[in-house]
């Protein structure tokens, strides 16, 4: 731990070349992260001797110093020193580096590095609100009963968890204005758009409505965060534009009132319509599949799930398929499949709280596995894990396909629509079949979590 956060600032901006060499300065929950102009000038030497510094890392074109706690401190000291804005954006000399040759990784890690970038600094809402509502779910009337409905403590765990999620869209804004350098204000009052009453009431009500002129889809974005984080990510750009095309007298006004004059037709109409429509073309895939394929049909399903989720599809998915199972009796594709998922991912977050690097991390880990456990509450491991690590995706996908294949093999069939309560008794929806069932589950968490502690993670992200 940094103990003279002045000195130490000090130091680390002399080793990486004096602030004339820093571009911009970000930090995530262990790691100052600086953009250099010319990396030959830092020192990783002299980084290292600073007395606080763990290591140096170079990764995603940025010098990396890894801190642990207190790393925030060190952060504003330094964009104080070196008389930067938090999140100050990237000196004009970067763009005249050499362009990267655009292949498919660089486009998946770019996207990944952008979803990570903007979903990190908020990792904090995904711990808190999950820990209360850990509480209020374990304590709760429907469990330990210690906690009445009436109960003042109670209400209030409820309503923390419940903000934590309820305005996730608002948060996840906030975090990717500061990742793609936009106006985090104006980010939110679009952001305030999608999400007003009257916006809500308009979608529920199904009518057709316009954007000057243009047709808007009715969607929801509730819980919406991939797609905010895109219309962020494009208002970056529009703001730039007009920081060009503007002269100085008329930005004032002009630059607010025209950014969301371009995004409103972009973002409603547009990006936000599209990231529905595609996961719309996802939803009638599962549902195709799931009457036709069998057994292929359980590991897409598995795989695919929490991307599903994210983009607050899996209602619509459900919805449409559940009369069917209402009058067959039963489930053996979909249910079984999310069921396998579910474990993997508990088996993921194990791994991570085991296997992960650094405190902050591991202590992400365990929080998500215990609240997941004990709560039925997944989002701190989709939005503070899962999504921002490639090879937890891939240790869960993994993990969830062979729970679902070894279901589907042995003809596991869901006959309870409604789920349980702690997601360790899923086999209970098994009915007859719950030894088939625990099975699968068994399947699902041990190589999920086998993969994670055998090869760990990414390491980038810790």
């Amino acid at each position: 731990m940094v103990k003279d956060v002045k000195q130490a600032t000090a130091e680390i901006i002399a080793a990486v070349g004096g602030k004339e060499n820093i571009a911009s300065a970000t930090h995530c929950m262990t790691r100052l992260r600086l953009v250099l102009k010319d990396e030959g000038l830092s020192s990783d030497e002299a980084i290292n001797k600073i007395s606080g510094v763990i290591s140096v890392v170079h990764a995603g074109g940025q010098v990396q110093v890894v801190i642990g706690q207190g790393v925030d401190k060190v952060y504003d000291q330094l964009c104080q020193t070196a008389g930067f804005e938090t999140q100050a954006s990237v000196a004009e000399e970067m763009a005249d580096r050499p362009k990267e040759k655009l292949t498919p990784k660089k486009v998946i890690n770019s996207m990944m590095g952008a979803l990570s970038g903007s979903i990190t600094p908020i990792l904090p809402i995904f711990i808190a609100a999950g820990i209360f509502k850990m509480i209020a779910v374990l304590f709760g009337p429907k469990n330990f009963g210690l906690l009445t409905e009436t109960s003042h403590l109670f209400m209030l765990c409820n309503i923390v968890g419940s903000a934590g999620y309820y305005f996730l869209p608002f948060y996840a804004t906030y975090s990717a204005a500061k990742k793609f350098n936009c106006n985090p204000i104006m980010a939110l009052l679009f952001a305030g758009v999608m999400l007003h009453p009257d916006m809500l009431a308009i979608v529920s009500a199904g009518e057709a409505f316009t954007v000057y002129g243009i047709p808007m889809k009715l969607v929801s974005y509730v819980q919406a965060v991939i797609p905010m984080v895109l219309i962020v990510w494009a208002m970056s750009y529009v703001e730039k534009w007009l920081k060009k095309v503007l002269p100085n007298m008329a930005r004032t006004i002009g630059l607010p009132v025209l950014t969301m004059a371009i995004m409103l037709p972009v973002g409603l109409c547009v990006l936000g319509p599209v990231c529905t429509i595609i996961m719309g073309w996802v939803a009638d895939l599962i549902i195709w599949l799931s009457s036709t394929v069998g057994i292929l049909a359980m590991v897409v399903v598995a795989v695919l799930w929490p991307l599903v989720i994210s983009f607050g599809m899996h209602v619509p998915v459900m919805t449409a398929l559940l009369p069917a199972w209402m009058e067959m009796g039963y489930d053996a594709i979909v249910s079984p499949a999310t069921i396998a998922q579910a474990m993997a991912g508990m088996g993921a977050e194990l791994g991570y709280a085991l296997r992960s690097d650094g405190v902050e991390n591991k202590s992400l880990g365990w929080s998500c596995f215990i609240t997941n456990v004990t709560a039925n509450i997944g989002e701190p491991w989709l939005y503070g894990i899962y999504l921002r690590d490639k090879k937890a995706m891939l240790w869960h996908a993994i993990g969830a396909a062979s729970g679902a294949l070894t279901m589907g093999l042995l003809g596991a069939k869901v006959v309870m629509f409604s789920g349980v309560g702690f997601p360790w008794l899923n086999p209970l929806r098994f009915g007859e079949d719950m030894i088939l069932g625990a099975i699968g589950c068994i399947v699902a968490f041990v190589v999920s979590l086998a993969l994670s502690l055998i090869f760990g993670f990414t390491k980038k992200d810790a």
